[in-house]
């Protein structure tokens, strides 16, 4: 019994001291997975192509929790193809520079490939870095993304005529577990960065600027993903600087976007913080705070739209600055005809609307907010609460004739001054206005507030 014991110790000895052995080969392993581009013949001089090169990267790294790294250099580079299982990490000394080129070998036209038929099919073709259904991938690293967008094909949009030609920064299709932190990007050729029909999206402590280029140069895009958050982040955007969209029945749910400012550098078009203008399947349950708003010049700070079929409901905006920009908020119901294949058009809906701790100051027009639906599909349930509004005012008339939506790319400008100086609501049920401050810097004839078919408006 003795002897069998002994044996027993020593075979327990060796079977320890082999797994111990297996740890000590493996552990330098995982933690030398790092690809650095420049062992894969990246030169980082900004002037030689190292499309192939960084890609010989990403495609040994791909699948092994590794890390593609991205020394001190300016890196070159076409489209970039993703993988699983993968950390971009770009030095703060670094910058991925997007070729500038038309040429298929450094953009190849892609079309989306979603679980749903979705609007943006057509869009959104070309892309620098791609995801395309891809999981558990991170770009990080203080680095700088340069889409270098001031390429000359790029900057005539109306030759153009649609997006699809021009480059986005960033693309995510059908991908889940994604993070973007601590990077810059700036200069994109269209979108800055998109996200489609993708689930678990982190995007914080990054900055874009998009500069004053040309338009259809968005901050960020959202279309159709669940469980996102986009915290602690700068977004100065010609476009639209933060943008939910929605081309399919998949829908944006649950969605937080806090801390957050959102600069649209005085540009005409575009809106600062947006739902729509696609909307085709849902916007359900957001939550957004600590957002400042400014500089949207002639456009609204908010604005929710359903213009072709979407159900809008649990919209929770609070603690919120707004400066500089024609207009606080602009909501609209309508109906634009728009579908995809296998859905009849339909109208949508707008209802469970809230505004808590809203300040305003330093408006650039005389708009007022605008709140309209259709007749026969109201708004419901928008509250207002501790708003504090110092409008511009000045005007001398209050007859205006304030128009029905007419089917045209939906503004809350085009609706001019009309008769309001504060809030014009029409078809809408259930507004609430709780402890509201709402003053003029000039002195205005018309009231603060007219409506139209609306039922149940409570002051307090």
């Amino acid at each position: 019994m003795p002897k069998s014991s002994n044996w027993n110790q020593i075979h327990l000895f060796w079977c320890f001291l082999l797994i111990s052995i297996s740890f000590q080969c493996t552990e330098p392993n995982q933690k030398i997975a790092v690809h650095n581009v420049y062992d894969y013949g990246a030169k980082g001089d900004g002037i030689t192509n190292d499309q192939e090169a960084i890609q010989k990267a990403i495609d040994a790294c791909k699948g092994t929790n590794g890390t593609v790294l991205f020394p001190s250099g300016n890196f070159l580079t076409g489209q970039l193809l993703l993988g699983s299982d993968m950390t971009l990490k770009i030095d703060s000394s670094a910058t991925i520079l997007g070729i500038q080129s038309d040429d298929e070998i450094a953009y190849p036209h892609h079309k989306i490939e979603t679980k749903y038929p979705n609007r943006m099919l057509e869009d959104c073709q070309r892309r620098l870095i791609y995801g395309n259904h891809v999981q558990n991938v991170t770009i990080t690293g203080k680095g700088k993304i340069d889409g270098q967008g001031d390429y000359e094909p790029w900057m005539h949009v109306k030759e153009l005529g649609t997006e699809k030609d021009r480059p986005s920064i960033l693309a995510f299709v059908g991908s889940k577990n994604i993070t973007i932190s601590d990077i810059t990007m700036e200069d994109p050729a269209c979108w800055t960065q998109v996200y489609i029909e993708s689930d678990s999206i982190t995007v914080k402590n990054i900055k874009v600027n998009s500069h004053n280029l040309t338009p259809n140069r968005d901050g960020i895009d959202i279309v159709d993903c669940h469980n996102v958050l986009i915290e602690d982040s700068i977004f100065q955007s010609e476009d639209d600087a933060i943008c939910f969209k929605s081309g399919s029945e998949y829908g944006c749910e649950n969605v937080v976007v806090r801390n957050c400012v959102l600069d649209k550098l005085n540009v005409k078009a575009g809106n600062c913080l947006k739902w729509g203008t696609d909307a085709l399947g849902s916007f359900k349950n957001f939550d957004i705070s600590g957002l400042t708003l400014k500089n949207a010049l002639q456009n609204s700070a908010i604005a929710i739209e359903s213009m072709d079929g979407a159900v809008i409901d649990n919209i929770n905006i609070r603690d919120c600055e707004i400066s500089n920009t024609g207009q606080a908020i602009f909501i609209l119901l309508a109906d634009r005809k728009r579908t995809v294949p296998g859905r009849k058009p339909r109208i949508g809906s707008i209802s469970n609307i809230h505004f808590k701790n809203i300040s305003g100051k330093g408006f650039t027009q005389q708009y007022p907010s605008i709140i309209t639906g259709i007749n026969g599909h109201n708004i419901q349930n928008v509250t207002f609460e501790n708003l504090d509004f110092v409008l511009k005012g000045g005007v001398v008339e209050k007859n205006q004739a304030v128009m029905e939506y007419d089917g045209t790319y939906p503004e809350g400008s085009k609706f001019g001054d009309t008769n309001a100086h504060a809030f014009f609501i029409r078809h809408t049920d259930k507004v609430e206005f709780i402890n509201c401050k709402i003053t003029t810097e000039l002195p205005d004839a018309r009231d603060w507030l007219v409506q139209e078919n609306v039922t149940n408006i409570i002051i307090d």
